[in-house]
């Protein structure tokens, strides 16, 4: 499945090269999360000249499973841990529970949890990585001056870069008769492009209640009229958002779930995302790659765009009305060749390489060792499984060692893992695996592999 969406979708990737190892794990509810049942590192056959990087180090390894003396991702010479979830901003403004008694205790509850997972956050990856890559400046401190490097990593698929260099090599003029027009930022006769919309997940944490206010702002500067905003996506809270947007008499259009790269969002002239809880808004980058104009929050999340001439940043009201006023009235311009690269997959895996594999400290500091040492002692036997279920991995995910005992004696397992709650690891190597073919069931094991290869979970 993995390999036929990646040739359908991203082209350009060398999906054949892709290894799979499979590892037990439970998706919980109440976290949102999937969680792994044992110890990931025994899935993957791997030499001591590996490079491993870990996608979001934290969360991997906040309820993970221990087993010796030391961190079990440490038997590998590199750790890479990619830190791109800003988990104390999403503690912090989570109500503990719906209704008027979350909104009574949030004011003790929300610091405390935001204190308790940057506190996590810190002790994971100081435990587990010899180097960590934050993707912007919004995320708080979790390693050391020597560990820790702010770098975007990330890009967009070819689809969206292929929408913005149709646009950048057609003529931007509609009709023969705009060419005789003495303002050079006069709108065309026939515009290419249309619209305002957001697109993501309807949370409130992404700041849409700001958003009906910033657009109500907008309304009122346009002389009371203003054309329909659309709204793209779906999530827990879309009905009491939607309801929001209604009560502040705002005229929004909600399409539900779409790909960004869907018909529906291509034609869009402005994206619009005032969220300040992001660590790096992905779907900007994949409006910019578009050749669409973004106006966004001036906020650390978003420095990586302001350099694009398609990049409008606001901080007040009156700067949103004035740029989402100028964005809806006149066509983007098109970027160079070597802003769009600078979205693109190659140019983030060049700024990850000189990021990751940039010199780290031989030896691991005290605060590092200490960290890694608590984590082993705590976690180990039925006082980790205490630790994890009392925690909030409840007693599926956090009965651990147990599982692990009764899987090595043959005994009846705590949980059924199926397909679809079971996340992979990736393998990346230059020879294609032996099984070109996608199964219908994920292997019992880890493929084959070769020596020095990087892997990424």
């Amino acid at each position: 499945f993995v390999r036929a969406w990646l040739a359908a979708n991203a082209p350009d990737a060398d999906a054949r090269s892709l290894k799979f190892a499979w590892y037990p794990a439970r998706y919980a509810a109440g976290l949102g999360s999937i969680l792994n049942l044992d110890d990931i590192t025994s899935h993957i056959d791997s030499t001591k000249d590996d490079v491993v990087i870990l996608e979001e180090p934290e969360h991997l390894n906040w309820y993970s499973y221990v087993a010796g003396k030391a961190s079990s991702w440490r038997r590998y010479p590199h750790v890479v841990g990619v830190v791109h979830t800003h988990y104390v901003s999403y503690a912090a403004t989570e109500r503990a529970c719906p209704g008027p008694l979350g909104l009574l205790v949030h004011p003790v509850v929300g610091p405390f949890k935001a204190t308790m997972a940057l506190l996590m956050a810190r002790w994971m990856t100081n435990g587990h990585c010899h180097r960590v890559v934050k993707l912007s400046k919004t995320l708080p401190r979790v390693a050391n001056d020597q560990t820790e490097v702010v770098a975007n990593v990330h890009g967009v698929r070819d689809a969206f870069l292929k929408v913005g260099s149709a646009r950048a090599t057609t003529s931007p003029f509609s009709v023969q008769a705009d060419r005789a027009i003495d303002n050079p930022l006069a709108e065309p006769s026939k515009p290419r492009t249309a619209g305002a919309y957001f697109v993501g997940k309807l949370l409130w944490q992404k700041g849409l209640d700001h958003l009906a206010s910033l657009l109500t702002f907008a309304k009122k500067d346009f002389g009371g009229t203003l054309a329909p905003f659309h709204v793209v996506g779906d999530g827990k809270d879309r009905a009491a958002i939607e309801a929001w947007f209604a009560r502040a008499d705002v005229d929004a259009v909600f399409h539900g779930r779409r790909d960004h790269a869907d018909a529906l969002c291509r034609d869009f002239r402005v994206l619009v995302n005032p969220s300040t809880t992001e660590v790096l808004c992905t779907t900007v980058a994949e409006a910019l790659a578009m050749g669409k104009w973004v106006v966004i929050a001036r906020h650390p999340s978003n420095e990586f765009f302001y350099d694009f001439p398609t990049c409008l940043p606001f901080k007040t009201k009156r700067e949103f009305a004035e740029a989402y006023a100028y964005a809806l009235r006149h066509e983007p311009p098109p970027l160079s060749a070597r802003q769009r690269r600078r979205l693109s997959w190659a140019a983030a895996t060049e700024r990850f390489c000189d990021a990751a594999l940039a010199r780290a400290p031989k030896k691991l500091r005290f605060h590092q060792k200490l960290a890694c040492f608590l984590h082993v002692h705590l976690g180990k036997g039925s006082r980790g499984d205490v630790i994890r279920s009392v925690a909030g991995a409840g007693l599926t995910v956090g009965r651990q060692s147990r599982y692990v005992r009764q899987r090595q004696g043959g005994g009846p397992e705590v949980c059924v893992v199926g397909a679809e709650n079971t996340i992979l690891v990736e393998k990346t190597s230059g020879e294609a695996p032996a099984d070109e073919a996608a199964d219908a069931t994920p292997p019992s094991s880890s493929e084959e592999e070769d020596e020095g290869d990087i892997v990424s979970v």
